[in-house]
């Protein structure tokens, strides 16, 4: 890593994890800065699998929505987290003009290239953190633009880093650009960034969810009583050199990300495939959890499920209901919805036996969610 990563003295956890984060009592880990913005703790292989399970259901490609959706998201956050004059350092001077000029202007171009290498090595230190992988510059140092090429190790999630990377390279150079990427082994990609347009078809269709007010939960979490994180996420193993996160509890690894801009993906992508859309993507988790989920693991979830969820950021779970016909279940502060229920489906077939349910659901406004799995 190329900067050291603090650590909470008392439990091992990276300090930003606990400064940054802060668990409520209905099930919502908010952002200090930030208390309407919330962060969940999720199993990061689910997503690609399931992005790769609604291509199988629908027959056709979505990961340049995916890219584009995630992209906005993400430039929107970082023009608002960074004024214009420290973003827009990374345009100030070009290092091959600058170095034919004189000696003041050589060196005003190796400061700038320090700082940009600076935002660089802060940018993949937090990723490492928030278990999204490894992401360095293969660009050599005295190019002007080191960062449009990199080398993605391990992500979290191929489509949503590579959205990440070109959303936040958007919003520091002000530039519209566009990302390719080869695998060149087993998570190990590289990616070019290159000024460009975005593919015209995804033009005007993307809306975000409003927020609403978190509603307070009884969930009380044993804590790091030097930097407030639940002891069982303080358990947790972070990799820093390879940015991935294992959890203790079910040993799958997990990342930390914003489910709101996972959620506006899901909705692009039904404004763009129709409502088909939001059945494919629980079918396509429900399948994914029948594949790598026992009984075992299903029953001690389960067993545990409304702290599981409240650790995780997923939401307060009210009530949970079922008998071998039938299941109801109802959760405030719920996000990531189609996923929840694409999970209920298979946990409530699993513990039956049963090969065929349907799964019916409810969001409202405000964030409450009632689930229904009925044996068919």
């Amino acid at each position: 890593m190329a900067q050291q990563v603090e650590l909470c003295a008392e439990c091992g956890v990276p300090a930003l994890v606990g400064s940054e984060l802060r668990w409520e009592s209905g099930g919502v880990i908010s952002l200090a800065q930030s208390p309407h913005n919330r962060m969940v703790i999720y199993e990061s292989t689910i997503i690609d699998n399931v992005f790769r399970g609604i291509e199988k259901i629908l027959g056709r490609s979505i990961e340049p929505m995916v890219v584009e959706s995630r992209r906005r998201e993400t430039r929107r956050f970082i023009e608002r987290g960074f004024p214009f004059e420290v973003r827009n350092t990374l345009l100030l001077g070009d290092a091959g003009q600058a170095a034919r000029d004189s000696p003041l202007s050589r060196a005003m171009a190796d400061f700038l290239v320090r700082i940009r290498e600076d935002l660089v090595d802060r940018v993949s230190n937090v990723a490492r953190v928030f278990g999204y992988g490894d992401v360095s510059p293969e660009g050599a140092g005295d190019e002007p633009y080191p960062w449009r090429r990199m080398i993605m190790k391990y992500p979290y999630s191929v489509p949503l880093w590579k959205a990440d990377i070109l959303g936040t390279v958007e919003a520091f150079e002000g530039l519209d650009m566009w990302i390719e990427g080869e695998e060149l082994e087993e998570d190990v990609h590289r990616l070019r960034l290159y000024p460009s347009e975005h593919p015209v078809e995804l033009r005007g269709k993307l809306k975000r969810r409003s927020r609403y007010e978190f509603a307070a939960g009884d969930v009380e979490h044993e804590r790091c009583t030097t930097c407030g994180v639940p002891s069982l996420i303080s358990s947790y193993r972070w990799d820093l050199e390879r940015g991935i996160i294992t959890a203790s509890d079910t040993g799958r690894r997990v990342a930390v990300f914003g489910p709101l801009a996972l959620e506006a993906v899901f909705d692009d992508l039904a404004a763009e495939h129709g409502p088909e859309l939001p059945r494919a993507v629980v079918e396509a988790q429900r399948l994914y959890i029948h594949e790598r989920v026992d009984a075992g693991l299903a029953s001690k979830v389960t067993g545990m499920l409304k702290m599981h969820m409240a650790r995780r950021g997923l939401g307060y779970l009210v009530s949970l209901e079922a008998d071998r016909n039938k299941l109801e279940m109802k959760v405030l502060n719920a996000c990531l919805e189609l996923f929840m229920v694409g999970m209920t489906q298979a946990f409530f077939e699993i513990a039956t036996g049963r090969e065929k349910t349907a799964a019916e659901w409810e969001l409202d406004a405000q964030g409450g969610l009632a689930v229904s799995i009925t044996a068919c």
